[in-house]
């Protein structure tokens, strides 16, 4: 074991990459390919040196990734590198002493991260348990192993700090769960495994720089190789986002909500780095209201840019960086609590208690012929007397997805957010106390509308139809109404703040 643990050490000190055999190099000397083992792997970096930074966190048990776990165990000598497509690096002044060891300053491990968080997973449960059967394991195991085992070895340490333990015990969990693979597991012996082979290729980025018509920077490049590779398997525009701009959206952005609900919630910046066990709400959920408020953009942009992901990442990108984000900034930062306050107080669950009431009022509908000409008529006679299914049909026609009607109710209040500057707070210009009849009624209508557009047959797909002004203007008379009923005045606050930036 000790021998083992000191080869690992000493190759991931030394930025070493030892291969399994001679490698191919490219003419221009821009590329290397070839099969490493294992062992080499273990511990490249991939957040944030000099050779880029890859957004692509380990996701846990996926299909592809159960995918991956049976090949190790099977046959992770023989098969395991022709089944899987292996991982890329980027490395920074890599150099080469002979055909079988390849030198570098700093490395980018830009795509394949999955596949050796996985392979790291196994190394470390076979440290832990070796033929014994696994146990789920706490944070402090993971610490304990690598100060065991690395605790001169940076780059060990760090990439055991990225490990979760909760990710670990997907991993367990499904050893456990699978006497096939649990056994495969005990028997798998640890040196045998770190031999096996995985296919690498090596990106020098310091020599692509040099042809490129344009000034760029290692870490720019590393990072567009590893955003570009990750783009291809479909890694979402979040976790590029989430990655690069954490640090800016906590301290301009975030701060206010983080204040308020640092004890309940926590951000997630990138899809599925938070814990299971605790709260977590998404970026884009409290990025996306304040699109609908107009304080960004023009108003005939909201409808548009609302339910699209990459336009609302593009917007804060370069508020970000617009010169004036100093003005606009403390105003979004306060009013992005105050949005979830009212999406999680009084829309989701005035959704959730309406949606029983449509499905009662539906199923009526339907048993009495009134549905007859609406887009589901036809399948209702088939099923109208399966009460079973008819509910069902009906239940998945007054479906809804709170991302589409939030959005039309901030839309649709924009006029009535106000700013107390006594008291530094975003309020609805109405009386505190018909905040719920105000917007569960409000709610309520739009949800109505929303379902009766599905009931009468989508012209197009449901996502074009969120996107449109027509969608937007729903509860408009409504709105209309509760003014009036309340005697609300609408102010000019957004339009006062607002600063229009184009996606």
């Amino acid at each position: 074991m000790n021998k083992i643990i000191d080869l690992l050490n000493s190759h991931s000190i030394n930025n070493e990459l030892h291969f399994s055999e001679s490698f191919f190099i490219s003419k221009d000397k821009k590329t290397i390919m070839g099969e490493v083992p294992f062992s080499e792997i273990l511990f490249l970096d991939y957040r944030d040196t000099e050779a880029g930074s890859n957004p692509r966190e380990f996701n846990g048990i996926k299909k592809s990734n159960i995918s991956i776990i049976k090949s190790l165990l099977e046959n992770p000598k023989h098969l395991f590198r022709f089944l899987h497509s292996g991982i890329i690096v980027s490395i920074i002044h890599g150099s080469t002493n002979d055909d079988a060891v390849v030198k570098y300053d700093e490395c980018c491990l830009t795509n394949g991260n999955q596949t050796r968080f996985i392979i790291l997973i196994i190394f470390l449960l076979k440290l832990l348990f070796d033929k014994k059967d696994v146990t789920p394991l706490k944070q402090n195991h993971i610490k304990t192993l690598a100060t065991k085992y690395f605790s001169a070895n940076v780059k060990a340490e760090r990439i055991f700090s990225y490990v979760r333990f909760n990710k670990v015990n997907q991993v367990s969990n499904f050893l456990l769960k699978n006497k096939k693979y649990n056994d495969l597991f005990k028997n798998l012996k640890l040196d045998d495994f770190l031999d096996s082979k995985i296919r690498i290729q090596l990106n020098i980025v310091n020599n692509i720089i040099d042809d490129l018509e344009y000034d760029s920077d290692s870490y720019s490049v590393g990072t567009m190789i590893a955003e570009a590779n990750n783009d291809t398997q479909k890694v979402k525009t979040d976790d590029i986002f989430g990655n690069k701009y954490k640090n800016d959206l906590e301290k301009n952005i975030f701060n206010e909500f983080i204040n308020n609900y640092k004890d309940k919630y926590e951000i997630e910046y990138r899809l599925g780095e938070v814990l299971e066990q605790k709260d977590k709400v998404h970026i884009l959920t409290l990025l996306r209201p304040l699109i609908a408020t107009g304080i960004m953009t023009k108003d005939k942009d909201i409808f548009h840019y609302t339910n699209q992901r990459d336009p609302i990442y593009k917007l804060f990108e370069k508020l970000l960086h617009k010169s004036k984000r100093k003005k606009v900034s403390p105003i979004i930062s306060l009013m992005v609590p105050f949005l979830f306050e009212i999406r999680e107080k009084y829309v989701r669950p005035t959704l959730d208690k309406h949606k029983r009431t449509l499905i009662r009022k539906y199923k009526e509908l339907a048993l009495h012929d009134e549905l007859d000409g609406f887009a589901i008529g036809k399948e209702i006679l088939k099923i109208k007397n399966n009460d079973h299914k008819l509910e069902r049909l009906i239940r998945t026609t007054v479906n809804h997805n709170i991302e589409h009607i939030f959005p039309v109710l901030i839309y649709q209040i924009r006029k009535l957010i106000s700013f107390d500057r006594t008291n530094n707070k975003i309020f609805l210009n109405i009386p505190k106390e018909k905040y719920d009849e105000f917007i569960n009624g409000l709610t309520e209508i739009i949800y109505e509308k929303y379902v009766e557009i599905k009931l009468a047959g989508l012209p197009t797909s449901l996502t074009t139809v969120v996107r449109s002004k027509d969608f937007y203007d729903m509860g408009n008379d409504s709105y209309k109404t509760f003014l009036r009923t309340m005697k609300a005045v609408e102010n000019n606050f957004i339009l006062d703040n607002k600063v229009s930036i184009n996606a």
